[in-house]
């Protein structure tokens, strides 16, 4: 098995002879409050949706759907295997995600890389900046491409590269691969959620683009520039805290409020009011949080970001495009983690609805065609 936690190449599938072959390749996101997959295939150079599906995890629990679920790991090994069967997946080799809030992420500049081997520099480096010892942690690294003036940064006169530095406990990379191996698929690599978003989403840009990932539990946002990830952050406040918010409000049940929330959500009507002063305070924290985020990284690389685009089951909500673009004075829209997909003309319709819960695991079955 690979351990490619970057978005830097195929290598470790190359090496495993499964790239150049009619195989499918299997995307699967276990989430917190569901598992999703994607199964495409690679026809004359296109990617080609195969099959997809969904399943919530928190009936498994005796708890609602959208509901934030932590499961045994025999528990999350039935779900699984209760989606790949229900979503008629054939492939057995699968490329897997690692949430971003259990994974260390930094950018730093170490001495020109250009023509060295920066193994052993970046071994010595990661000491000084991961937060954990080194034999408990997997580590991997990027050198950014030098897109710009701005990527050779000058350090005490002398000329620096650019490294995406990442760090993964053992025993996270251990969960997740025995969960899925015990379903009965290969691991052929992992990756962090937000690397496979930025696959499935985004297309090289010449100005920064913002990824903002609503899931269930957290808010994962991504900054894009170059088609490469700089920047990354997570926000412990997702989804579901809007559904238990307006549960407590409304005095309904989590079911129905969820439904509230989707369908009416931040509408602009007089009957929905009271609706969205609940949700509101809620997001203003996400987003004034976010838009401190984007501010320092602009000013910080002097790059003025583009636009906003969001995703995750969480984005699907009424009216939160719009919000979007006046907290953050950018323009903003859904995810089509499909558009890069071929696929049935009559799934259009509900690719388009649901989209957006598929951006990692759809951005990790294209992993698995690189």
């Amino acid at each position: 098995m690979g351990i490619d936690f970057t978005s830097k190449g195929a290598s470790v599938l190359k090496s495993l002879g499964f790239l150049g072959k009619s195989e499918s390749a299997l995307g699967v996101d276990i989430g917190t409050s569901s598992m999703k997959v994607v199964q495409i295939k690679k026809e004359k150079e296109r990617a080609v949706l195969e099959t997809y599906g969904e399943i919530a995890v928190g009936p498994y629990k005796n708890a609602n759907v959208g509901q934030a679920t932590k499961l045994t790991k025999e528990k999350a090994v039935e779900v699984l295997k209760d989606v790949l069967r229900e979503a008629n997946v054939k492939s057995k080799k699968a490329v897997v995600s690692i949430p971003l809030n259990a994974s260390f992420i930094t950018v730093i500049d170490l001495p020109l890389l250009e023509g060295k081997d920066p193994k052993d520099i970046i071994q010595m480096e990661a000491r000084r900046y991961v937060p954990l010892p080194i034999t408990e942690v997997e580590i991997d690294w990027w050198v950014l491409p030098e897109s710009s003036e701005a990527e050779v940064a000058q350090v005490s006169g002398k000329k620096t590269s650019k490294v995406i530095l990442v760090a993964i406990h053992k025993n996270i990379i251990k969960e997740y691969t025995s969960v899925v191996s015990s379903a009965g698929l290969e691991v052929v690599a992992l990756e962090i959620e937000s690397f496979s978003v930025i696959r499935s989403i985004v297309s090289n840009e010449s100005a920064p683009v913002v990824v903002m990932d609503f899931g269930a539990s957290s808010v994962k946002i991504a900054i894009v520039d170059g088609g490469v990830m700089r920047a990354a952050h997570s926000i412990a406040k997702g989804s579901q805290d809007l559904t238990l918010a307006l549960s407590r409000s409304m005095g309904v049940d989590f079911s129905r409020a969820e439904e509230t929330k989707r369908e009416i959500g931040l509408s602009n009507l007089p009957e929905h009011k009271e609706i969205v002063s609940v949700i509101s305070p809620i997001l203003e924290h996400v987003f004034s949080e976010s838009n401190n985020f984007i501010k320092n990284y602009q000013r910080k690389e002097r790059r003025a970001v583009a636009r906003v685009v969001l995703t995750g089951g969480g984005a699907l909500m009424n009216g939160l495009v719009d919000f979007a673009v006046k907290r953050l004075g950018l323009e903003a829209s859904l995810a089509d983690p499909f558009s890069k997909t071929d696929y049935p003309v009559f799934l259009a319709g509900a690719l388009k609805e649901s989209g957006p819960t598929f951006s990692v695991s759809a951005g990790l079955a294209l992993r698995g065609l690189q």
